[in-house]
């Protein structure tokens, strides 16, 4: 009987939310909200009103994907467990990841590997050969692969080959991370913390800044319950100062 394996690898599929389908998808947001706004005729905000809990959306896009990677894999791992989503100081090399522990099963990965030897070396050569501005750390041999992993059945060495192999899988089974985005049932409006102001409140016509003084505010409701229409220029306190 073998012994069970925690390893600590990557998440397979994910790409990362820099650029990609799952960064968070502000312009809808700001679609949907200007269209309620339209109906109270007020003017249009911008993603700069936006006050947005961009850790709590990211942890619950990657928990999300964990569970359905798992499903999605559940030949060949047993469970994804979520460590801590890495995000690189900067975007010029490299993208978010995902810290994971995975309990694989290893008779499955090792017989896939085997039966797919041919191309798993091709995906080798193509993933982990070096050239002009890139250096790769890891051999692109398959050879290699299995004196590192003990023919596929230990990735204690280096949780990496795990990973990488659980991608080399999800390529063969066309698992695609535009599949995956649509099984993620995500509100992108429940992540925006000051929703319920941004749906009703009056921003500047010059400036387009959020309008908070009360005094212009009332001045504004009673024009309305007079008028029966919101004035057609407003202004905020230092705007006014200015004119």
């Amino acid at each position: 009987m073998q012994t069970l394996q925690k390893i600590e690898t990557y998440l397979p599929i994910f790409s990362g939310f820099y650029n990609t389908i799952w960064q968070y998808d502000d312009e809808s947001a700001i679609y949907f909200i200007n269209q309620e706004r339209e109906e109270k005729n007020l003017n249009n905000i911008t993603w700069e009103h936006l006050e947005i809990d961009y850790p709590q959306y990211e942890e619950d896009i990657v928990k999300g994907l964990c569970d359905i990677i798992q499903d999605k894999l559940s030949d060949y791992v047993e469970k994804i467990e979520l460590q801590k989503i890495q995000s690189p100081k900067e975007y010029n090399f490299k993208n978010d990841s995902v810290d994971v522990i995975i309990i694989p099963k290893i008779e499955n990965i090792q017989k896939f590997i085997y039966d797919n030897k041919e191309k798993f070396k091709e995906y080798l050569k193509n993933r982990y050969t070096s050239y002009d501005g890139f250096i790769s750390h890891y051999d692109n041999d398959m050879e290699s692969w299995e004196a590192d992993t003990n023919n596929f059945t230990n990735w204690d060495v280096n949780g990496h080959y795990l990973g990488s192999i659980l991608d080399f899988i999800s390529n063969m089974l066309e698992i695609k991370e535009i599949d995956l985005y649509y099984d993620v049932e995500i509100d992108n409006l429940g992540y925006i913390t000051n929703l319920d102001d941004i749906l009703s409140c009056f921003t500047c016509n010059k400036c387009n800044e959020i309008i908070k003084d009360d005094n212009i505010i009332n001045s504004i409701n009673k024009y309305k319950d007079i008028m029966k229409k919101y004035p057609n220029k407003i202004l905020c306190s230092e705007c006014l100062e200015n004119i």
